[in-house]
């Protein structure tokens, strides 16, 4: 027997109740990227989410089960960034470059900077370490998903094809990571266009 259908007074509330969860972790993210993983709090997360501290702990009693969520959020948000600028790949010869190009956008985004905050935390906190793990399926997923936008549909045809894709997205996270750390834009500019060119014979 199929499950009752929600009463119309109670879906105006389940929505509400998922809108302020919703407003709770995009208000935990925006803390994360400003103030880091040490200066996350959980009243200022209320404060930015506009909500009181008692629905706040309704939701997150506490930091880890908040930061728990975050981290399954951040990947989600990241996610359906990656799959929303994936239309954008054209198809011929530039599909190639635009791709690496929207990757390099996502990956020098502030989900990547709190992707990246949350992971040096984990080094010392096993449970987050695993949350973050789990999440980094998913994410490699996608990833997946776009290298066979941007180079294909067989892709990965070869053992040596994945690897070279692999190679493709460490050293594009690793050219976003100088924009993190504050390197200058346009030297950050320069350095993701010799290194485009390098992905580009490497993939072609």
């Amino acid at each position: 027997m199929a499950p009752p259908s929600p009463t119309p007074a109670a879906e105006p509330k389940q929505a509400r109740a998922h809108a302020t969860r919703r407003r709770l972790l995009d208000a935990a993210a925006e803390e994360l990227i400003e103030h880091g993983y040490v200066g996350l709090t959980t009243p200022a997360v209320a404060r930015r989410a506009g909500v009181s501290r008692g629905a706040q702990q309704n939701w997150f009693p506490n930091k880890a089960t908040l930061v728990a969520e975050v981290v399954r959020h951040l990947g989600f948000r990241h996610c359906e960034e990656l799959r929303h600028r994936l239309p954008e790949v054209p198809r011929g010869r530039a599909r190639i470059q635009t791709g690496l190009d929207i990757l390099f956008d996502a990956y020098s985004g502030p989900l990547f900077a709190a992707v990246v905050e949350l992971s040096l935390a984990a080094r010392g906190d096993a449970e987050l370490r695993d949350v973050i793990v789990t999440q980094e399926r998913t994410i490699s997923r996608t990833m997946q998903e776009t290298g066979s936008v941007i180079l294909g549909d067989d892709f990965p045809a070869t053992p040596e094809a994945a690897q070279r894709w692999a190679t493709a997205l460490s050293t594009i996270r690793g050219v976003a990571l100088l924009r993190l750390l504050g390197h200058p834009p346009a030297a950050v500019e320069r350095q993701w266009a010799a290194t485009r060119r390098h992905l580009l014979a490497l993939l072609s």
